[in-house]
């Protein structure tokens, strides 16, 4: 056999080496393609489940409305700093004569209002700027970001009409119908020092006193 054959055959496993080499780095390009998709559709899976655990984390399963735990959170990391740059209606409230209320209707009654308060309430808020807490029982609070006092009480009054409206009847209700009052203390962004956000919910407890005290259905304003 001459040497132009051995050339030839040479050439050739030349050939086919660099051409499985090729294929070799081919199919591992789409191995590691696939599986790069695959990792980051397992990240965005792991990050979509993580978000959902933590807003379970932080909302009130009967309302939807964020829970007493976000609450804290939100004044130990955000609230104080946005206080700087916006005024801060905080506002409780809570339904009148919710007791009276599950007495004559049952707890099922009472947890369903609740859950249309919220509804009502979360319809009337600004999204992503306003919050809403469920603390406890037939209590709330509303942090409101705004510019000023006026703005605030007509945000406020918008809720307070809106629950009137739903008309959900109650034997001890004025008018006969169920209502809510309100308590709200005004922090302007221009005062020196933000107040612990336990003062301005004994402050607002104290206002909504006033409110029921006054004949409920109304609401209450203390600046400091």
């Amino acid at each position: 056999m001459n040497s132009n054959h051995y050339g030839v055959a040479g050439v050739c496993r030349s050939a086919w080496t660099i051409r499985a080499r090729r294929l070799t780095h081919q199919l591992l390009g789409k191995i590691r393609d696939r599986e790069r998709a695959r990792l980051v559709r397992r990240i965005r899976d792991l990050e979509a489940e993580n978000s959902r655990l933590t807003q379970l984390a932080f909302t009130d399963d009967l309302t939807g409305a964020y829970n007493r735990r976000h609450f804290d959170d939100q004044f130990r990391h955000d609230s104080a700093l946005r206080a700087r740059r916006h005024s801060l209606a905080f506002c409780l409230f809570d339904i009148d004569h919710f007791k009276a209320y599950n007495d004559s209707y049952g707890h099922g009654a009472g947890d369903d209002a609740l859950r249309l308060i919220a509804r009502v309430v979360m319809s009337q808020l600004r999204q992503d700027q306003d919050l809403l807490f469920r603390m406890g029982g037939d209590e709330f609070c509303v942090l409101l970001f705004m510019d000023s006092a006026a703005m605030a009480l007509r945000i406020i009054d918008r809720v307070r009409h809106k629950v009137r409206e739903l008309g959900l009847p109650h034997p001890h209700g004025r008018d006969g119908v169920l209502t809510v009052s309100f308590g709200v203390v005004w922090h302007d962004r221009h005062s020196a020092v933000m107040a612990p956000h336990r003062q301005l919910y004994l402050d607002a407890d104290r206002v909504l006193y006033e409110a029921k005290r006054s004949g409920r259905d109304q609401i209450k304003l203390m600046a400091i």
